[in-house]
């Protein structure tokens, strides 16, 4: 809850439509009323829990979660809700249960990924967590009153999948109105950002700069949630043009990077998730007022293409993506931030408001007229 953008912006909408708002999760710290989504279990339980898990038992495993959850804390709150919002698909099984003591409250479920293959290249997760969460899927998602998700990709797959309609929010920034392209610099700053996560091979984004000229330098802006792996990037930079920079709140990283000049991803589909991500950092890119550079990644390319915001390597081997760097102008880099600053209102959290605001009304919770104020989305 702390720094997932998604689940951050949810909070900050519901408290500007004046929502009384009860959050459960793992941590919280804030001031609002909040319930642990697991309690304690004793060295038996847990035992029992690894026992469930070994043996794939889809049904008791979520009859487990359930009786350590807080549901018979968040069952007795008075007044009772009129909403549950469940991110994750781990939650579903939750919010369906809360409902029948609050048998008024609708439902909405946020995926942020197709659950059923979000690890599918791993064979530990899939021995032990992929029947459970396609069962979780099939069983919960249709009791649902709206389902909501990032993409177009993940939104085919659950309809193919489990035959369901997902309305679609992406995870986009709020929109920084005062924002502009950095002014040009001698040297063309490149910059990525997000968690040192192995199976993103980060390592491909530092062996970029083998491929560039002189007029390139990289900023990294990791967060080291796995330390080994942090360090082995670190020493893997050295003798690079790369720095390495200090992670800043989630709310601020659109202007933080704004002073830099391109936005960098290289995600190889190692899974399927990965091969339809279009992630909270490319659209921060965009709010950036950066231009973009991605390997053909079908989600994030599909709007650099139409957009003309970027570069588009035709295959995710960091070389190609170099040489393509390297044809580029400083004049064409201009003119990509420039498109950036054009459709950062259009790629904004405004509209996913609006969705929202939909949503909510077809459920009887909003009133029809707009309530957000209105913001100037030109440039």
């Amino acid at each position: 809850m702390h720094s997932d953008p998604r689940v951050l912006r949810q909070i900050s909408f519901f408290e500007r439509h004046g929502f009384e708002i009860v959050l459960s999760g793992l941590e919280y710290t804030g001031e609002k009323s909040f319930y642990p989504l697991t309690k304690a279990k004793s060295p038996f339980f847990r035992a029992l829990k690894l026992g469930i898990m070994v043996a794939r038992l889809a049904r008791i495993r979520v009859k487990e979660f359930l009786r350590h959850s807080s549901l018979k804390d968040l069952s007795l709150l008075q007044p009772t809700f009129n909403l549950i919002l469940a991110n994750d698909a781990e939650t579903w099984p939750l919010a369906v249960a809360l409902r029948k003591s609050h048998p008024q409250a609708k439902v909405i479920f946020d995926a942020h990924e197709q659950y059923a293959k979000e690890f599918s290249e791993m064979l530990l997760w899939k021995w032990f967590h992929k029947r459970f969460v396609n069962f979780v899927c099939k069983k919960y998602i249709p009791m649902a009153d709206k389902f909501i998700t990032v993409c177009d990709g993940i939104a085919q797959d659950y309809a193919r999948d489990y035959g369901v309609e997902a309305h679609l929010i992406l995870n986009t920034p709020d929109y920084e109105p005062n924002l502009e392209p950095s002014i040009e610099k001698d040297r063309i700053q490149i910059v990525h950002h997000g968690i040192a996560n192995r199976s993103r091979k980060i390592e491909k984004m530092i062996r970029l700069m083998d491929h560039l000229d002189d007029r390139f330098e990289l900023k990294l802006m990791l967060i080291p949630s796995d330390p080994v792996y942090f360090l082995e990037l670190k020493e893997l930079a050295k003798g690079r043009r790369i720095e390495f920079l200090a992670p800043v709140p989630t709310q601020e990283i659109s202007s933080f990077i704004n002073r830099f000049d391109i936005g960098l991803f290289i995600l190889e589909p190692v899974n399927f998730n990965y091969a339809n991500a279009l992630p909270n950092k490319f659209f921060e890119f965009i709010q950036a007022r950066l231009a973009i550079a991605i390997g053909p990644s079908p989600e994030m390319s599909k709007i650099v293409l139409e957009e003309q915001n970027g570069i588009v390597a035709h295959s995710f081997d960091e070389k190609e993506l170099g040489e393509a760097l390297n044809a580029t102008s400083l004049e064409e880099i201009r003119e990509m931030k420039k498109i950036s600053h054009q459709i950062a209102g259009k790629y904004s959290n405004h509209q996913n408001e609006k969705v929202m605001e939909s949503l909510l009304q077809d459920l009887g919770l909003l009133n029809a007229e707009p309530s957000l104020e209105s913001i100037n989305l030109s440039n």
